[in-house]
């Protein structure tokens, strides 16, 4: 799971491995060898890579969709008085969707 959320982020953010390992301070030999699996980074970097990628280190293992943690990060930042609004926009846009497509009556 590790290796493929670190290459689809990677290609998603349409960096090289070899941009990827700059900004990592590693080579780009590393990043290919976490892509593959044959290596695993350790927790330091993990969390170095979960910050590049603006996600959790929960969902760099797979334990956490990246779009909805990446979400949930930026919504930690708003006042809760915005965010309620925002929320609110999405949960009325979110129905329409459904709606829309017939999976909400």
């Amino acid at each position: 799971m590790l290796p493929q959320r670190i290459k689809t982020l990677r290609e998603q953010k349409g960096v090289l491995q070899i941009d990827l390992a700059q900004a990592m301070g590693v080579t780009q030999g590393t990043i290919g060898n976490w892509e593959t699996g044959k290596r695993t980074p350790d927790t330091q970097m993990l969390q170095r890579l979960a910050n590049y990628f603006d996600v959790s280190a929960d969902c760099l293992l797979g334990s956490e969709d990246s779009k909805v943690s990446m979400l949930t990060r930026k919504l930690a930042g708003v006042p809760q008085e915005d965010r309620e609004f925002i929320l609110s926009n999405l949960n009325n846009t979110l129905d329409v969707y459904l709606k829309s497509k017939g999976l909400l009556s």
